[in-house]
């Protein structure tokens, strides 16, 4: 694809994801949703293969599938007001949060690095600001939702060798926190939703550098630095502490109104989550005394996308409460 066109459904995608966040009807929202799907699908084709050609039916065929039960309900809740939980059915199923992942990990194993960081980051945005404008009553409705999804990334990373596929359950989990942080509170939310995107910024930018698939090459690289600040990264988007995925996730339960047995679960499946990503980067943490900084090492991308990923959300956070 040439870089005009690519630029061109660029615009598409980033400007129908602020349509949604500013729409006051459910029927902008809806050619907001529409306009963002039709305007990533080009952005998946990198190398033109077949693969690339069936995570576009498989992404294409389930997002429709939401959109089509979105507007409909969103028109029959006009009579009917029960139905519009049919409304966060059809978000939820266009988030892949469980049980409703069935298209997720297929898609995402079968797209290059960069379609696969934005279909993790940017195209939750829309979906999840759909849900985070909805009724009180409504959102609450989803926490069941929310703590099968958060189980659900746990449990379903455990056996994951592929970086990809650790990512996306990953991004599973975190998901279902994202929609706990709805019925905290709305800055919360916000804050939580940059700290993801931040921190998976971090990993794409090391991750495309070092062109790396399996989970034994992610502590390869010869720069030991660099190696460290990956560990370090992905352990705080697992919530270790002190790290700013413990504290969002700290926030979280601290003002949610959600039942204790909701609390639990989130908890239970980050703990679940935590627990592969220390395996995962613990040889690397126990060479931490043989680093040597040096210069170049201390100002890499890598290395400004991490500081800002670890201190932008707190000084958000900060700045609001």
């Amino acid at each position: 694809m040439k870089s005009p066109n690519k630029s061109l459904f660029t615009f598409l995608m980033v400007s129908s994801t602020y349509m949604v966040a500013s729409s006051s009807n459910w029927l902008m929202t809806w050619m907001g949703l529409e306009i963002n799907m039709l305007g990533f699908i080009p952005l998946m084709f990198v190398k033109d293969n077949s693969s690339e050609s069936q995570a576009a039916v498989k992404y294409l065929v389930p997002q429709s599938l939401g959109s089509t039960i979105f507007i409909a309900s969103a028109i029959i809740s006009t009579y009917f007001n029960n139905l519009q939980i049919l409304m966060v059915i059809a978000m939820c199923l266009k988030l892949g949060v469980a049980p409703f992942h069935f298209w997720f990990p297929p898609v995402m194993a079968s797209l290059q690095l960069t379609p696969a960081f934005i279909l993790l980051t940017w195209q939750k945005i829309a979906p999840i600001l759909s849900i985070s404008s909805l009724n009180i009553f409504l959102i609450k409705t989803i926490m069941p939702i929310a703590v099968i999804s958060a189980m659900w990334g746990g449990i379903g990373g455990l056996n994951q060798t592929d970086i990809r596929s650790l990512l996306t359950y990953s991004s599973i989990g975190h998901t279902g926190w994202m929609l706990v942080s709805i019925n905290a509170n709305y800055m919360i939310f916000i804050s939580y939703l940059i700290t993801y995107i931040l921190i998976n910024s971090s990993i794409y930018s090391f991750l495309t550098k070092e062109h790396m698939k399996s989970h034994k090459q992610l502590f390869s690289s010869k720069e030991e630095m660099s190696s460290l600040i990956l560990a370090i990264t992905i352990l705080s988007l697992g919530g270790l502490p002190p790290f700013t995925g413990f504290i969002m996730k700290l926030l979280v339960l601290m003002f949610t109104e959600a039942k204790s047995m909701i609390i639990l679960g989130l908890i239970m499946g980050a703990l679940t989550s935590l627990f592969y990503y220390l395996s995962l980067t613990f040889s690397t943490l126990l060479s931490i005394s043989k680093i040597h900084l040096t210069k170049k090492q201390m100002i890499s991308k890598q290395t400004i996308l991490f500081f800002l990923s670890q201190t932008l959300p707190l000084t958000l956070t900060m700045y609001f409460f």
